[in-house]
């Protein structure tokens, strides 16, 4: 009793104190076991504080902004191929092991939940997934309506909105200002993703390509809520406040007003009236995606308007600054380049005789130098910048060395990560020699192309692999056709280097330095 009084005199004070003590030695705890022999991935080489606890992650990620992915290559630099990254993961430099990581061939590869958390509209879309078998239920109905042969019925609307492009870079540079590419671009982009998803574009949003001047009405509460990638995924708990501010929206800075009045209300908004006019019998005059969810064989909590605005939001994000990064890389090359830009144009000029009406994306395809252009511009622009980690669930993974040391061998148990990055992989000088430089050629070669293959990670690879490939690259082609025919002659870049177009850190996409003024031009 008497022992039992004087606990209770300790006071709050005291009591708080106790409790953080008792909480710091857990944490301590946990830490040694971390390092010890006894942890599972013990055997994997690299830095203890790293194995020990997600701090250094923590630390370059939510503090310097970013920049873990840097600092992971510079660890494979000192201790090679595999590396422990934090205590429940392990990442990969050697392309040799990337098939294996990604399961091409169909295996269970499951996310992690710490990779997911990031992810700000939660984790009802299929990219947030972390089971593997709920991922492939929500995959199948997505994965028809992007597959190739759906974006090839379809592409003679990504062709007109390439020419459209076209028609306002060209107008609105007559005017002699300089402009920012990757904003124009985006307008690009977001037209044919919006598209896509809602069989039109919506409120006063979308529909930029038929509006004066350049809006980065969606690209810009895109990237403010990338700006929070990191500190969502060690705080998930905070995206929770997006739902509060609906009611705080007139207070919030304007970009981020943006991304929660779209997130919130105009794609919720948009969601609904889709599913009316589907329930009610419109027939919209192309598929989209609203309507291919709603006919799915989904259950009927899975076609909630919540979940579908979720996956389109998701969709939307992705498929807007990936691709107009991308064209903005490949401009600032081919311009800065005579020869490329000469090589290029004497191809295309062979293949197309009318600028205004181009091939087809399959015949593009087959033009060596403009597909050499494209996946450099891919290579370079590297898509999602950062790690894409899977988790084995039924088989342990065996490391033998790859294509160096053939006497390591290490082993990742089921249920643990491991991943990727494309900028890394990218970057690999003995798969990509001079690998910063853009070099078209290096993809001419069809037996060297096999190799490249396997360290390209754009679009990730096997089950999870980007769904909006297809309709990507046919953009891609068609944009950069329409652009190096009709805009490059009239185009020179406007106080730009080499340096706005270079990874310098990531939020989710890559970004460069953080003076940069972008990627801009003039047309004269």
């Amino acid at each position: 009793m008497e022992h039992f009084v004087s606990l209770s005199g300790i006071g709050p004070a005291g009591m708080i104190a106790t409790m953080v003590a008792t909480w710091l030695g857990y944490r301590l705890l946990v830490m040694l076991y971390n390092v010890s022999p006894l942890h599972p991935l013990s055997p994997i080489p690299g830095p203890k504080m790293a194995a020990a606890s997600y701090l250094p992650e923590f630390y370059y990620d939510v503090i310097c902004l970013g920049r873990y992915t840097t600092k992971i290559r510079e660890i494979h630099e000192k201790y090679g191929p595999l590396v422990r990254i934090n205590p429940d993961e392990v990442h990969c430099s050697d392309p040799c092991f990337a098939d294996e990581i990604y399961a091409v061939g169909g295996r269970k590869r499951n996310k992690t939940l710490h990779q997911v958390n990031a992810i700000p509209v939660g984790n009802k879309t299929e990219f947030a997934t972390t089971d593997h078998d709920l991922h492939r239920t929500r995959r199948t109905p997505v994965a028809k309506f992007f597959s190739r042969s759906a974006t090839m019925s379809l592409e003679h609307e990504i062709a007109a909105h390439a020419q459209r492009l076209c028609d306002k870079i060209l107008a609105e540079g007559g005017q002699g200002s300089p402009f920012d590419l990757t904003i124009a671009y985006s307008n690009l982009s977001t037209d044919v993703i919006s598209g896509y998803c809602f069989g039109e574009s919506f409120g006063e949003s979308f529909n930029l390509l038929e509006k004066p001047g350049w809006s980065a009405n969606f690209r810009q509460p895109n990237l403010s809520t990338l700006k929070y990638w990191f500190l969502f995924r060690f705080f998930p708990s905070l995206k929770n406040l997006t739902k509060l501010g609906v009611w705080f929206i007139d207070y919030l800075p304007p970009d981020i007003a943006l991304f929660v009045q779209t997130m919130q209300v105009d794609i919720p908004k948009l969601v609904t009236k889709t599913i009316n006019n589907l329930n009610a019998g419109i027939v919209y005059p192309r598929p989209v995606l609203v309507g291919a969810l709603i006919g799915s064989s989904l259950s009927e909590e899975e076609k909630a308007p919540e979940r579908i605005s979720a996956e389109t939001l998701s969709i939307l994000g992705a498929g807007t600054e990936t691709t107009a990064w991308c064209l903005s890389v490949m401009t600032y090359h081919i311009l800065t380049n005579p020869e490329i830009f000469e090589n290029l144009t004497h191809e295309l000029k062979e293949a197309v005789p009318d600028s205004q009406r181009l091939p087809h994306w399959a015949t593009l395809e087959k033009l060596p130098y403009l597909s050499g252009v494209i996946q450099e511009g891919l290579r370079l622009s590297y898509g999602v910048a950062g790690r894409t980690a899977r988790v084995p669930t039924d088989e342990d993974l065996v490391y033998r060395g790859g294509r160096q040391d053939k006497s390591i061998r290490y082993v990742i148990p089921r249920g643990y990560a491991i991943g990727m990055s494309a900028f890394v992989s990218h970057h690999d000088e003995t798969l990509f020699p001079e690998s910063t430089k853009f070099q078209p050629e290096r993809w001419f070669d069809p037996q060297n192309r096999k190799e490249l293959d396997r360290g390209f990670l754009s679009f990730s690879k096997g089950s999870r692999a980007c769904l909006g490939m297809n309709l990507g690259l046919c953009e891609l082609y068609l944009a950069t056709a329409a652009l190096t025919l009709r805009v490059f002659p009239h185009m020179r870049l406007y106080e730009t280097s080499e340096e706005d177009v270079r990874y310098d850190w990531e939020t989710l996409v890559p970004m460069p330095k953080r003076e940069s003024l972008g990627v801009r031009a003039k047309i004269i």
